[in-house]
């Protein structure tokens, strides 16, 4: 956390340089962001993991395996050969916990096997590479590789505020030593407030996708049909603001709006029948939108299974976990999904995707 001293030095700063804008700043800051992952695995700890880890560390483990399992992660992580990024999804679902000692030392181990790391927002993720594809249709996510990662602070997203009060030169300060104080903020910092964020919002989603999956159940026949029927759904992400964004990027910056809307409609037919048609290509250009999709699919397809809020937090796993990791630490229902004959994720993002301590033990041991 800053000084006061450090928070006035940084407005100084900031008042002196007007022609940097905000997001030009946070910018300057990520990207010194990507040379703390060199010659590190990237390792996704599902909450699962994340709370087996904190009982250890707590001194009370629910097993041997897990104590062996926190040691092998610390000595990796501060020989600098592995992290472990913390991720929208697991913040969420972590903080909820209403024993405030639990929930720091949750915090305390986030802060240190991150290394002050983490993953984008889903949201940004899909907006990255959603534009990333229109703007480059034969390439894949890897020049997104370093651009996904944002400091802690940031985990649930970068936006900034905007006092309306104020004119767009008091904004500008405050906004750029607003990011200051959220990249040096740690997990701890914010696990001393009272959570709870977004858990009433997923059990809401359950049951309304529950509802729309019984009224459609008769219509899928097929894995290939429920998949078709989840990426007519995912393609509308595509919106019309991101296709105003891409327009621009292409130099088209007095696109109308009938143009805007043709261009966006476009753009989503094409990703519908590139999702259908190619797949396994297509996880490689939007890996997160194809996880989200492939996910609800397999769940979809299952008719005997229910989405309630906790699959759909395993979904969001999945989603931050598969595509820019080595490896995943997870449930063994969401391995299971995962690993399934229709899904392949395993083979399609080259991600080890380990339930069992035994096999993350002999993972970590290997490496």
């Amino acid at each position: 956390m800053l000084t006061d001293e450090q928070i006035l030095e940084n407005l100084r700063r900031h008042r002196t340089q007007p022609n940097v804008s905000a997001t030009e700043y946070f910018q300057s800051l990520q990207n010194t962001l990507p040379g703390n992952l060199v010659g590190r695995r990237r390792i996704y700890l599902d909450t699962k993991y994340w709370i087996l880890l904190r009982d250890a560390a707590l001194g009370r483990p629910r097993s041997h395996s897990h104590i062996e399992i926190l040691s092998l992660l610390r000595a990796l992580v501060s020989k600098g050969t592995a992290i472990c990024p913390l991720s929208d999804a697991a913040y969420a679902e972590s903080m909820q916990q209403t024993d405030g000692k639990t929930r720091l030392a949750t915090a305390e181990l986030m802060d240190e096997l991150s290394c002050g790391v983490a993953v984008a927002t889903e949201k940004t993720r899909i907006r990255m590479e959603l534009l990333n594809f229109v703007a480059t249709p034969i390439a894949d996510v890897g020049s997104l590789r370093d651009k996904v990662w944002v400091k802690t602070g940031f985990v649930l997203g970068e936006k900034v505020p905007h006092v309306k009060t104020w004119d767009a030169e008091v904004n500008l300060v405050a906004q750029k030593s607003f990011i200051d104080l959220m990249w040096f903020q740690t997990v701890a910092d914010f696990a001393t407030q009272e959570q709870g964020r977004g858990t009433t919002s997923l059990q809401t989603s359950a049951v309304r996708i529950n509802q729309k999956m019984e009224k459609y159940a008769d219509e899928i026949r097929s894995f290939e049909q429920a998949a078709k029927a989840e990426f007519s759904g995912c393609v509308k992400l595509f919106s019309r603001e991101l296709a105003q964004a891409a327009l621009i990027e292409k130099d088209y910056q007095n696109a109308t709006a009938e143009q805007i809307g043709i261009f966006q409609e476009t753009v989503q037919r094409g990703l519908f029948n590139a999702l259908r048609l190619s797949p396994d290509l297509m996880a490689t250009r939007v890996p997160t939108l194809f996880i989200h999709a492939m996910c609800h699919a397999a769940i979809r397809w299952n008719k005997t299974r229910k989405l309630d809020s906790n699959w759909l937090f395993d979904i969001h796993h999945a989603c931050a976990g598969l595509a820019y990791h080595e490896a995943m630490f997870t449930e063994h229902p969401l391995r299971a999904l995962l690993l399934s004959g229709k899904m392949r994720m395993d083979e399609r993002f080259g991600t080890h995707i380990l339930s069992s301590e035994q096999d993350v033990l002999r993972y970590l041991a290997n490496g």
